[in-house]
């Protein structure tokens, strides 16, 4: 079901998430990659892992799919530790680390369906990218096959979600001599993941299935769109963005302070009926605040609409919400946690009032 909120007399429409498939090959139309990026910062619990990435350039099947493989590779080394269950400090700069992590690996795939070479080798690989170690090549040892399978298992217990979706838009219009090989890779790759084919990539191909979304199943179109980087993916439940450099000093600070620990990163946070819910960056639930910490993307029309909708619904459920920008964070961190914890305690003493 479609769920739409009315903000300043403007309608802003929310992904129905449940009308996409999670397998197969599917061109969607009436949305683009810009309203998929928008519509990933409420991505529900039981829809598939989407990871929205651009293709650049087309020479031949086999080249973009070593190029997919190589971004997904990096995108487990930027979820780390959140696949490992156990390496949750930071990883160090040691052999001692790697070694650590080695061992990690080889007991979760004891009992799991994870390859233990390949698992032991991405953990060492994680530890070493996070600390600019020196990393193995895993292309020279495992094949496309076991890569991508490898890979998508990760990813998606790093988002405790059952399925994997790549969602493919084009940097550029393609020959149709490219159309057709990147339909070959998109054949190939529905073998471990759904793919959605965005802002007509492979048209005028008659080759896969056409869903359109009607004009409420999707976010609205930003006039201007902001640079989307090469992949975009959902925030990981409980932890800061991995590509967020303003999450990650935010938490940083956080960890030290005592007052913070009641602390929860991008959670669901039921609002009601007329939006059920909204995934706030980060929340102290005892007492009802929300700090959102907003990126270039939050300056278009489209993303400033949908946060007032998000503000509105967390207000009438009772929260207050704070918002910082990257720079905001960036620069002065310990001033922003400085508010925050002010908020925190203003809100805390009011609920205490009879």
């Amino acid at each position: 079901m479609t769920n739409r909120g009315d903000i300043a007399g403007e309608y802003v429409f929310l992904m129905d998430w449940s009308a996409l498939p999670a397998s197969g090959v599917v061109s969607l139309k009436g949305v683009g990659a810009a309203a998929i990026a928008l519509a990933l910062d409420d991505l529900p619990d039981d829809a598939p892992a989407v990871l929205l990435t651009r293709i650049d350039q087309v020479s031949g099947a086999s080249q973009v799919i070593d190029e997919l493989i190589g971004r997904l590779e990096r995108t487990a080394y930027d979820l780390y530790p959140a696949w490992l269950p156990g390496a949750e400090v930071t990883p160090g700069r040691s052999t001692i680390d790697r070694v650590a992590a080695r061992s990690l690996a080889a007991t979760m795939a004891a009992s799991t369906p994870h390859h233990r070479p390949f698992l032991m080798d991405l953990a060492a690989n994680a530890v070493a990218a996070h600390s600019g170690g020196e990393s193995s090549e895993l292309s020279l040892k495992y094949s496309s096959a076991g890569l991508m399978a490898g890979l998508v298992r990760v990813i998606s217990e790093s988002f405790v979600r059952d399925a994997v979706v790549f969602a493919l838009y084009p940097a550029a219009v393609f020959t149709a001599a490219q159309q057709e090989q990147l339909a070959a890779t998109c054949d190939w790759l529905a073998t471990y993941v759904g793919v959605w084919l965005l802002d007509d990539i492979t048209s005028p191909l008659d080759r896969f299935p056409i869903q359109s979304l009607e004009p409420g199943d999707a976010p609205v179109a930003d006039e201007q769109t902001w640079t989307l980087p090469t992949l975009t993916y959902p925030p990981l439940a409980g932890r800061p963005h991995p590509a967020s450099t303003a999450e990650g000093k935010l938490e940083a600070h956080l960890a030290r302070q005592h007052w913070a620990g009641s602390r929860r990163w991008n959670q669901t946070v039921p609002t009601g009926d007329l939006s059920p819910y909204v995934r706030a960056d980060l929340v102290w639930p005892e007492a009802c605040l929300v700090v959102e910490i907003d990126g270039a993307d939050h300056r278009t029309a489209a993303k400033y609409a949908d946060d007032r909708r998000r503000d509105v619904a967390l207000q009438l459920a009772g929260y207050t919400v704070v918002r910082f920008t990257n720079e905001q964070v960036l620069s002065d961190t310990p001033r922003v946690a400085d508010i925050i914890e002010k908020l925190r305690s203003d809100r805390l003493a009011a609920k205490e009032l009879p």
